[in-house]
């Protein structure tokens, strides 16, 4: 127990300014399958440690990245309330549908945590903030439930934080801008190209990809990095009001389908094109961007920033599957017990975010050690990635495990009755 305790150490100094401790992760760990605890207890510890990262940040406004990621399950037949939909042409969508909203730095665009996280299945939401989500909510109904869940818990936080919530093209919808704005809510949303907005200047209606063309380069706000290559970012802006109605398909009283339009009160806000450009000035990106942030308080470059910095929750995704725990290969049969493992796992990528971004004396100790246990070999002049830092910690804590239950006379002699068994030490091959 002692050796178990002092591993740990390291750790745990790293981390003592926090709630955060390796004891909560390691129970989150062994506990995630325990019926008796629920999705919403299992996310206490994350939202502890939110908590105090809102606490700490520097800034009065805090930066949440919404996005929703489909998990692939089509070979998983065995996985209960899978949910099949078409997709283009023939091929069919077999699994679920993972929603989170991150939370990031607004002064360097660090991630930091997720604040609330929803798994959907074909018959119910589970969630770590509600327990009685209506299946049939839209994507975009049931965010703007969290919107308004995320704005009060981080006022209960820190009264004097105010949230922009940074989505990407699906949001680009006068009911949902509407329904924030109506809330006080801040946002910032990427927009589609022919959406028509009114151009407030010269007192016209607009498609938007036409608005972006109207504006030029405009000014050079900072050097980013795109597909890992340096660029240059440009913005412009001007003011607009989105006056279009909703439209609404209805079924009339004879089955057939109708669309109506629904008018709604205008979204004075603010018309952001962000171009990403290269040393030979061609340009790579852009970015049209809707905004309700006040102009006097937060200037354009900086909102153009920050929706790069949105690009982190497509990060966070990847570190889910792709680079990290592959989370498509899991083979829990049901989804609450897929959606628990997915909260320990964000428990372990907050403490590996912590981890990257700290300066403390400890960290690039505890960094290089988790490289090492991860088995990954890194680019030469590279100190570490977060994917070789999760699976560090995820060997870490079995190996913590292993340490707690078996002594290390019974590990001495485990490894002695495995070498007369193989005829050859381990240790020496």
């Amino acid at each position: 127990m002692k050796i178990a305790e002092n591993a740990v150490k390291g750790i745990t100094t790293t981390l003592k300014k926090s709630k955060m401790n390796m004891a909560a992760i390691q129970a989150s760990w062994r506990f995630y399958n325990n019926e008796r605890v629920d999705a919403q207890e299992l996310f206490e510890n994350v939202k502890e440690e939110s908590e105090e990262i809102i606490k700490n940040i520097d800034s009065s406004f805090l930066l949440v990245a919404h996005d929703w990621s489909w998990l692939d399950f089509k070979t998983h037949t065995s996985k209960e309330d899978l949910i099949t939909r078409d997709k283009k042409g023939n091929a069919k969508q077999i699994g679920y549908d993972l929603h989170t909203s991150l939370i990031i730095n607004p002064n360097n665009g660090n991630p930091l945590a997720p604040i609330a996280m929803n798994l959907q299945t074909n018959k119910k939401i589970y969630s770590t903030y509600s327990k009685d989500l209506d299946v049939s909510l839209t994507h975009l109904q049931e965010l703007s439930k969290r919107c308004k869940y995320i704005d009060l818990e981080v006022k209960s936080y820190d009264e004097n934080k105010k949230v922009v919530h940074i989505i990407d093209r699906e949001a680009d919808s006068v009911l949902f801008m509407r329904e924030l704005q109506e809330k006080n809510s801040l946002f910032l949303i990427r927009v589609k190209d022919n959406t028509k907005v009114y151009w407030d200047e010269k007192q016209c209606e607009i498609k938007q990809k036409d608005l972006a063309k109207e504006l030029n380069l405009g000014k050079e706000v900072g050097k980013i990095k795109y597909h890992k290559k340096q660029a240059r970012l440009f913005v412009n802006e001007c003011d607009i009001t989105i006056t279009r109605d909703y439209s609404k398909m209805i079924t009339n009283s004879d089955g057939k389908k109708k669309l109506i339009k629904i008018p709604g009160t205008p979204v004075k806000a603010r018309f952001i094109v962000s171009r990403v450009v290269d040393r030979n000035n061609k340009v790579l990106a852009t970015w049209m961007l809707i905004t309700n942030v006040d102009k006097q308080k937060v200037h354009a470059d900086i909102i153009a920033k920050w929706y790069y910095y949105r690009w982190n929750i497509e990060s966070y995704f990847k570190l889910l599957k792709t680079t990290g725990f592959n989370l498509e290969k899991w083979q829990q049969e049901k989804p609450l017990a897929l959606f628990k493992r997915l909260i320990v796992v964000a428990f372990s990528i907050v403490l590996v975010f912590k981890l990257a971004n700290s300066d403390d004396e400890n960290a690039k100790k505890i960094r290089e050690f988790l490289v090492k246990l991860s088995g990954k070999l890194m680019e030469k002049g590279k100190e570490y990635t977060l994917p070789a830092l999760l699976t560090g910690l995820w060997v870490f804590l079995r190996m913590m495990d292993v340490l707690n239950t078996f002594s290390i006379e019974e590990l001495n002699t485990l490894k002695n009755q495995a070498q007369d068994i193989m005829g050859f030490n381990l240790f020496e091959v």
